[in-house]
């Protein structure tokens, strides 16, 4: 008997497999990237609307406008014509850093050639600005033509004995001398012979080169580390601050910071005596940087080699110093502490004595500060002595310094920013931030009492 089979139809072919759906995971991270892309995009349209704003004949961004600043000063966005007012810059400010905060929190996927191309660029166009939100770079000039010009030092006198020179008008700080380091202050006398303009332009270049190789070496000291090293270019590559008032003022803090990571990086790559001669330079740049030598020297129990490095540096300092200033430059220790009483309100110290009914920073508050930063930074260098990160608590101790001022600056919230950048400390990559966002935030409070 035969049995019958009955045909099966051939399957269908529908035209492949099923289309796969995304991962709720993979959804967040295309949406993550896209709201990067989006900060990092108006975070530089913002920045460079800022670094345009000092073209114009009154700019708020540009303070020495008010003397008249010739076009030789003003640079060639003077062209441009655009004058930006005190609210105007607020807005971008503010909007440039929560853009900024935005770039950190999610661009860790940005492409570096975006963000390297965009750091470069910012740092070219600040660098040609006007020197914006100071006058400091004028003083630079000042006290380079003091010593050369009107043969007086400028650790004994200020800018106002030589009223008839052709910077003086331009300067902040007319009776006081010198509180910049030796190193530095004998840098720029060369700067004299070559003309107001020259010498500005050559400062505001070079501090946008120091910037840039201080990002740069940031990278290297995240990548030698094993950390990301594009994110912690990003923290102060395209810092707005960062780039307003350090690079756009022209501030020799940059270079000090500059010089402090290179010795970083130098001990980092085991060269400890050239990494101690690093620091000693930077602190002949501006004193501030001396704080980061103990932390170098407590990462290790014969720290022979770094001794040497800074024993040849402060030679070497010396010998410069004492050839170009003979011992007057040894008064620039009573300038500092002279500096030291000054009080803006904005500063920390200020703001909790007006929070706590104390009627100012008065001598006894100062004392207690000043206690109160011994202690921190004796504790800080005890972590970093039984294993803590000794980057990071160059950065805390940066930091320190900073809030226990009682005279704040944009460029002084700038200290600890390349430290926190290299290390993995949390805890200070915040508390950083938490500065960056009080100094904005007193800006926007100073404006409306002015208002």
């Amino acid at each position: 008997m035969t049995r019958s089979v009955t045909p099966v139809a051939p399957k269908r072919d529908v035209g492949g497999p099923p289309p796969i759906t995304p991962k709720p995971a993979e959804t967040g991270s295309r949406r993550r990237d896209r709201l990067a892309l989006a900060a990092f995009v108006l975070l530089v349209v913002l920045l460079t609307a800022i670094g345009a704003g000092g073209g114009g004949k009154d700019s708020f961004l540009v303070p020495a406008t008010r003397r008249h600043l010739p076009d030789s000063l003003s640079g060639p966005l003077s062209r441009i014509g655009f004058d930006m007012t005190g609210a105007q810059f607020l807005w971008l400010l503010v909007a440039a850093a929560v853009c900024y905060l935005a770039v950190l929190t999610l661009g860790g996927r940005l492409r570096a050639r975006w963000v390297i191309g965009a750091i470069v660029g910012l740092h070219v166009l600040y660098a040609i600005a006007p020197p914006l939100l100071s006058k400091d770079i004028f003083s630079y000039l000042s006290y380079a033509r003091l010593g050369v010009f009107h043969h007086a030092d400028p650790y004994v006198h200020g800018p106002a004995i030589a009223p008839h020179d052709q910077v003086f008008k331009f300067v902040g700080w007319r009776h006081v001398p010198s509180a910049y380091g030796p190193l530095f202050t004998a840098a720029t006398y060369p700067l004299a012979f070559l003309g107001p303009a020259v010498s500005l332009w050559t400062i505001k270049v070079g501090t946008a080169l120091a910037g840039l190789g201080c990002v740069a070496l940031v990278y290297r000291c995240a990548e030698r580390l094993g950390r990301a090293p594009l994110p912690a270019a990003m923290w102060v590559g395209l810092n707005p601050l960062w780039l307003a008032y350090g690079i756009g003022g022209g501030h020799n803090d940059i270079v000090m910071l500059a010089l402090t990571v290179g010795g970083v990086a130098l001990l980092l790559a085991g060269r400890p005596m050239a990494s101690g001669a690093a620091v000693i330079v930077s602190a002949a740049v501006k004193a501030s940087s001396i704080v980061a030598v103990p932390f170098m020297l407590v990462r290790q129990e014969r720290p022979w080699r770094e001794l040497a490095g800074i024993a040849t540096g402060l030679v070497a300092m010396a010998a410069i110093s004492l050839a170009v200033f003979g011992t007057d430059v040894f008064r620039l220790f009573h300038i500092l502490d002279t500096q030291q009483q000054l009080v803006s309100g904005d500063s920390i110290p200020a703001q909790i004595t007006h929070l706590v009914g104390l009627p100012g920073v008065t001598p006894r508050v100062r004392d207690v500060i000043h206690v109160l930063e011994f202690l921190a930074l004796t504790w800080i260098l005890l972590r970093v002595w039984r294993g803590a990160d000794w980057i990071a608590g160059i950065g805390w101790a940066m930091l320190v310094l900073v809030v226990g001022s009682s005279w704040m600056l944009g460029w002084y919230t700038l200290w600890p920013l390349p430290f926190a950048a290299i290390s993995n400390d949390k805890r200070l990559r915040f508390a950083t931030l938490s500065l960056f966002v009080y100094f904005v935030v007193q800006r926007w409070t100073i404006l409306l009492g002015q208002g």
